[in-house]
């Protein structure tokens, strides 16, 4: 029997963090939403919350083993936690001068140690799951920094690109974890021992894109995402692990290309904030 679904909502915050739950939670899934502004406990629409903050990588191990006790085991983690302060596009490593090198372990923690240590507990916690389980999946919230250069944000691309390594990294190690292949007509599945169809483990770094590759900044979509982590979390078999999107035709390939060469641009809409 396949466990309850669970999603581990991990830094939610007032846009993605009510956005994106809800989804799961019309397909049956159990939530438990995580955030350094939320205290513990169920709440009256049945979610279970946990205090946190991501700045503290160590925070992790409390979170899973609450979640475990409390609500049980998760099936699905998203990572979306993001805290970063922009760059002086005039002089990007002065942010790592002693004075303001604070801002850097800060954006590397929440975005870069803090979300593979909660790949770590992720992979820990989908070993423990039947192996028919659907889910066993880890989706990070990304952005175009793993490929592309903002000059305002170097502290949170450094970081955003360590996740993007260890994800990439994940999906090639643990996918097939204890499967063998075999290999059908149009299909691709992964069986135990005994020839039953098994579903491994599966990681993710999600990026919306606009339709022409560019990214959508602070205009990321919480009902598309949603949709799409859901698609992610329902399928069986690992999918390209770089999940680049677009809010109305779903995942799209948008390659290795360089789309902004934003190292030595200065437009306003490349130099804003946003994720």
């Amino acid at each position: 029997m396949s466990a309850q679904p669970v999603l581990l909502f991990l830094g939610a915050g007032p846009k993605l963090g009510t956005q994106i739950p809800p989804i799961f939670a019309e397909a049956g899934y159990k939530i438990v939403l995580v955030a350094r502004s939320l205290q513990d406990g169920f709440q009256d629409n049945g979610y279970y919350h946990v205090k946190a903050d991501f700045s503290d990588p160590t925070s992790i191990p409390e979170v899973f083993d609450k979640v475990k006790q409390k609500v049980g085991i998760p099936t699905v983690v998203v990572y979306n936690a993001v805290q970063y302060k922009l760059d002086d596009p005039a002089d990007p490593f002065a942010s790592l001068a002693p004075e303001s090198v604070s801002q850097f372990h800060t954006a590397v923690a929440v975005n870069g140690t803090t979300p593979l240590i909660a790949v770590q507990h992720a992979i820990s916690a989908f070993r423990s799951l039947p192996p028919t389980t659907t889910g066993k999946a880890l989706i990070f919230t990304g952005n175009i920094l793993n490929h592309s250069q903002f000059k305002n944000r170097l502290c949170f691309g450094i970081a955003k690109t360590a996740c993007a390594y260890g994800i990439r990294f994940a999906s090639v190690a643990y996918a097939k974890e204890r499967f063998r292949q075999a290999i059908y007509p149009y299909h691709l599945h992964f069986l135990d021992v005994h020839g039953k169809r098994q579903n491994g483990l599966q990681f993710y770094y999600a990026d919306e894109r606009t339709t022409s590759g560019m990214p959508v900044m602070r205009d990321i979509d919480g009902t598309a995402a949603g949709q799409e982590y859901l698609k992610l979390a329902e399928t069986s078999e690992q999918l390209p692990w770089l999940y680049t999107y677009t809010q109305d035709s779903g995942y799209a390939d948008f390659g290795e290309i360089d789309y902004l060469k934003t190292v030595y641009s200065d437009e306003p809409e490349h130099l804003k904030g946003g994720r």
